[in-house]
């Protein structure tokens, strides 16, 4: 429920409802999102501030959205396990431009940074060494 009166943007608080609809699952991985107008009626505010709440989920990840179609939740992929030696530190932050196109990366998803070397983080997972094998 949207209030004009928490001191919230209106924006944020439509992003947080479909936020809140895509980790439950009514709005599961790969699939289309409500239009702009029926998301404006849905939530009673202009269209202006769905498209500024689309564009806050795609900043995190979590939406896709290309000129001319309605915007998908983006689909998780398959992740590769990445094996850490003790003493190695994982690090976060967000992709230089050079790093986003030389992997392809969506808007809003940071990197995991191991030594010199900068893994997607949609798409890896770490875990001990030990475990390996």
């Amino acid at each position: 429920m949207i209030s004009r009166s928490s001191g919230l943007s209106l924006y944020r608080q439509v992003a947080d409802a479909i936020r809140q609809q895509i980790i439950s699952g009514e709005l599961p991985p790969g699939s289309l999102l409500p239009s702009e107008k029926y998301l404006a009626e849905e939530h009673d505010v202009g269209r202006d501030t769905i498209r500024d709440a689309m564009a806050h989920l795609r900043s995190e990840g979590l939406v896709e959205s290309k000129r001319g179609y309605r915007s998908r939740v983006r689909s998780l992929q398959q992740r590769e396990r990445v094996w850490l030696h003790p003493g190695e530190v994982v690090t976060a932050r967000m992709p230089t431009p050079v790093e986003k196109k030389e992997h392809s990366m969506q808007e809003g998803v940071p990197v995991l940074v191991v030594g010199d070397r900068a893994y997607p983080a949609d798409r890896y997972e770490f875990g001990p060494a030990e475990n390996a094998g």
